[in-house]
């Protein structure tokens, strides 16, 4: 799929960040654009300043809600008579500590991060196989699908999760003998963003807890830093442009600004820790042991 004049994209999250680089991308490319997000306002300025450059179908929606997300789907079909390229891009980030995050709060990122994932393949990939035309799916994992570090404990799992299920998708299309739809999930370091803060997001009933987890010195430390990172971080519009030429050129895995020396380094001691039995954290300092 490296030519997508014709072709329909849908873009979850796309009000900003990450979503808004990669239906950019996916327009300026010749797609046609199906965006959605749950924040109204967002939604309605980013198909504000994506109307100048083709149709764009806006429709908010939770895509922690199956019905939100297979409303899109029928939307977009109604609208274009078809999707080629879906971003199941829509995530959260809070900082916690794993006995401390309320159930509430688990079950909030787990929608958003990771049963979004199970909503797109279930509304989407079902239809794409009917088209029978050149399709493409694509999760925005991170790298904390493939490494832990204290205070990811929601980010972290979901991360893992949709990086399994996103393997799974691929292999199971090839088992079944579906040759029409690409399968490719990206795990970014820290890209230029706004994911830091829940806030913007969270619902009403959470707002409380969001606010004070700064309370705790470590989580406090952790995010100053990840906020630093993040705004010096890879833009979204240089994410975007390696996502794309991962699609084209059918990459299952892309790593945008995660292959410096000192994350792949991080990410094999776990994964060999994890193959091997070997403990990748027995550090005395176990920020040290995964962050460094």
């Amino acid at each position: 799929m490296d030519d997508l004049k014709g072709a329909v994209a849908v873009v979850t999250g796309a009000g900003g960040g990450i979503g808004f680089a990669l239906a950019k991308g996916a327009q300026a490319r010749g797609a046609s654009l199906a965006i959605s997000d749950i924040r109204q306002d967002a939604l309605a300025d980013a198909a504000g300043k994506l109307a100048a450059g083709g149709e764009v179908l806006a429709l908010r929606g939770d895509v922690a809600d199956f019905a939100d997300v297979e409303a899109l789907a029928d939307a977009a079909v109604k609208r274009f008579g078809k999707v080629n390229l879906l971003f199941n891009n829509a995530g959260v980030f809070a900082s916690g500590v794993s006995w401390q995050v309320s159930l509430e709060e688990y079950e909030w990122v787990l929608g958003v991060n990771q049963r979004s994932v199970i909503h797109g393949i279930k509304a989407f990939v079902p239809r794409m196989i009917a088209q029978g035309d050149p399709c493409h799916v694509t999760t925005i994992s991170s790298g904390a699908g493939i490494t832990v570090n204290p205070g990811f404990a929601s980010y972290s799992m979901t991360k893992h999760a949709v990086l399994a299920l996103t393997e799974a998708l691929h292999l199971d299309l090839a088992a079944q003998g579906v040759g029409n739809i690409g399968v490719t999930v990206v795990m970014p370091g820290v890209i230029q963003s706004k994911i830091m803060f829940p806030e913007k997001t969270g619902p009403a009933s959470l707002q409380s807890e969001l606010s004070t987890r700064l309370e705790n010195p470590a989580l406090s430390a952790l995010e100053a830093m990840m906020r630093g990172a993040v705004d010096a971080g890879l833009p979204a519009d240089a994410l975007a442009d390696q996502v794309f030429g991962a699609i084209a050129r059918g990459d299952l895995y892309v790593l945008p600004n995660f292959t410096d020396e000192a994350s792949q380094a991080v990410a094999q001691r776990i994964a060999l820790g994890r193959a091997t039995a070997k403990n990748p954290y027995a550090s005395a300092d176990p920020i040290a042991a995964t962050l460094n």
